[in-house]
């Protein structure tokens, strides 16, 4: 989810608004009973989740079939932000990011975090009218966040140890509003003049070759997303439908009357990958791995007995398809995914009526290790990447 799974990366924009949606009614009375980071009554220090590795519950996926890595840390984004140990089930708080409750949003940047109040930071969004509020960085496993500075939404740079901030006029109009971007170091030092975007566009990701733009809002007939270099206002690219998107790569796909294809481009070396999907399905969503050799994408389908989704992950190169296994579910299942490390793992959010997994997997393992999450945790609060 802008997330527990920083497209990714970022970075994609936040998976929170679908997954809230996602949650519909019948899930909410279903989990109840299920007592997340309880912001009304902890406050301050929130509950410890606990992760079992006992056999997964009713409707939940299989597992436990291999440990969790002990290092592995990700962010709660609750109103006090926490660290979560998926391997142990403990928490500790993070530092520098004062009680907010409205929660946080956190996007993920080269080594670690980059964190705002939930009411700002989201790119790609409706209306994008966000107040002007401070951002941190939180680098992996650190025990405080470091303040960078102040913008209306945030995005993290194409090289590690730097972001954009983005800023507009209070009440602006959306159409309309004048966008200055900036990229300044983690310490708030600038690292170049002021940058006027474009009319009607905000900043999606920024790459080795210029900021991808995704427009205010969408309208028929006019490409989506256009790859704009600052320095040569000329636009070099325009693309529909960009699903995931990384410093050096570019993920779309085109409507699919019949088969759906996902194409992906890497940005150095002009290289050209199509995924091919089965019939009657289509991606939800999609992922670049930390090393831009593998893209995850959460297919849905309606083929078979019912919808579902499932995980599978294309190699960059090629465009081959591989499932993860034990990840396909019904399609009344929230799914949260990402990369939420340096290394090449990726790690998933299963929200089901019953129960709430989290499950990790690399490429090439023929196992998930998966963790049961009990009470101590809000369901939209555990960022996965």
């Amino acid at each position: 989810m802008d997330d527990i799974l920083s497209q990714g990366g970022d970075r994609e924009p936040s998976r929170w608004p679908r997954r809230l949606t996602l949650i519909g009614a019948p899930i909410l009375v279903a989990v109840a009973s299920i007592v997340y980071l309880s912001v009304g009554r902890h406050p301050h220090t929130p509950p410890a989740p606990v992760a079992t590795y006992a056999a997964a519950e009713p409707e939940g996926i299989g597992g436990p079939d291999r440990p969790w890595a002990g290092s592995l840390r990700l962010p709660v984004a609750g109103a006090q932000p926490a660290w979560f140990s998926p391997a142990t089930g403990g928490s500790a708080p993070i530092g520098g990011l004062p009680a907010d409750s409205a929660g946080y949003h956190f996007t993920r940047a080269g080594g670690g975090w980059v964190v705002q109040a939930s009411s700002a930071g989201v790119t790609g969004c409706g209306d994008c009218t966000m107040p002007s509020l401070p951002v941190w960085f939180l680098a992996d496993g650190a025990r405080s966040a470091t303040r960078v500075g102040t913008a209306n939404q945030v995005t993290p740079a194409a090289t590690n140890g730097a972001v954009w901030l983005i800023s507009y006029p209070p009440a602006a109009d959306p159409d309309t509003a004048t966008r200055t971007a900036r990229e300044v170091s983690l310490a708030g030092v600038p690292l170049g003049p002021p940058v006027r975007l474009p009319t009607g566009y905000v900043i999606y990701q920024a790459t080795d070759r210029g900021l991808l733009l995704a427009p205010v809002r969408q309208r028929p007939g006019t490409p989506a997303y256009k790859l704009w270099n600052p320095a040569d206002p000329q636009v070099s690219r325009t693309f529909d439908g960009v699903i995931a998107a990384s410093p050096a790569e570019i993920a779309w796909t085109s409507p699919c009357p019949v088969k759906c294809r996902v194409e992906m481009l890497d940005l150095a070396t002009g290289g050209h990958a199509v995924v091919e999907l089965p019939a009657g399905s289509f991606p939800a969503g999609a992922a670049f791995s930390p090393s831009g050799h593998f893209l995850a994408l959460q297919v849905t389908s309606d083929e078979g007995g019912g919808p579902s989704t499932r995980l599978e992950v294309a190699a960059a190169a090629s465009g081959r398809l591989t499932a993860v296994p034990g990840t396909s579910v019904g399609s009344d299942t929230v799914v949260d995914f990402g990369w939420p490390t340096v290394a090449d793992s990726l790690v998933a959010e299963f929200i089901f009526p019953a129960t709430v997994q989290v499950a990790s997997w690399q490429p090439g393992a023929t196992r998930l290790a998966v963790a049961v999450i009990r009470p101590g945790q809000d369901l939209a609060s555990l960022v996965v990447g």
